[in-house]
């Protein structure tokens, strides 16, 4: 029998995210002159958006913080789209998801800190990254073994894809041996 995180990695068609401690390890750098800080992103796991574009599971970038930086990564990837300086995650997810006729069970959230609790609540398949806060980690089904900022993404793309199923497909297409 297969588990329930299984389960439901399997009914996932869309993959929303937040930004600062899920892509990033959640450190902001300033440095004297600077208009605005600078972020570091993992290649993992934008090699993971493009695996997650190539089964047809879009990844949409939500953040509290605005950001030009995350708009030209987010573009550099694929990421299907990019929000920022968002005060109400809920909202925003909720109504991209009517937009795009999505259930809850169809969607992934990954998260890391309390501004993430009301979305992971209500989707299908919540998860936090292995260096959230224990109080967010209470509302995820999965808990990554990677942290934010080290490929975390890039763990919950290819568990969703695996589940599916399809991560040979995946090897086969990148070249690589079964």
């Amino acid at each position: 029998m297969e588990n329930e995180v299984i389960l439901k990695a399997k009914k996932v068609k869309a993959i929303f995210t937040d930004v600062d401690g899920v892509l990033t390890d959640g450190s902001m750098y300033y440095a004297e002159g600077m208009s605005e800080h600078f972020k570091v992103f993992s290649v993992y796991d934008g090699v993971g958006v493009k695996i997650a574009n190539l089964c047809n599971i879009p990844v949409f970038f939500v953040s509290a913080k605005k950001s030009s930086l995350l708009h030209k990564r987010a573009s550099e990837i694929g990421v299907k789209e990019c929000y920022d300086g968002v005060e109400d995650k809920i909202v925003l997810v909720t109504g991209v998801m009517d937009r795009l006729g999505l259930s809850p069970e169809e969607v992934c959230y990954i998260g890391d800190d309390i501004v993430d609790v009301q979305v992971l609540k209500v989707v299908g398949f919540p998860v936090a990254v292995a260096n959230a806060l224990s109080y967010v980690k209470d509302f995820a089904i999965y808990i990554t073994d990677r942290e934010g900022g080290k490929g975390a993404l890039r763990e919950v793309v290819e568990l969703i894809i695996r589940a599916k199923g399809e991560w040979e497909w995946v090897i086969e297409y990148f070249g690589g041996q079964k």
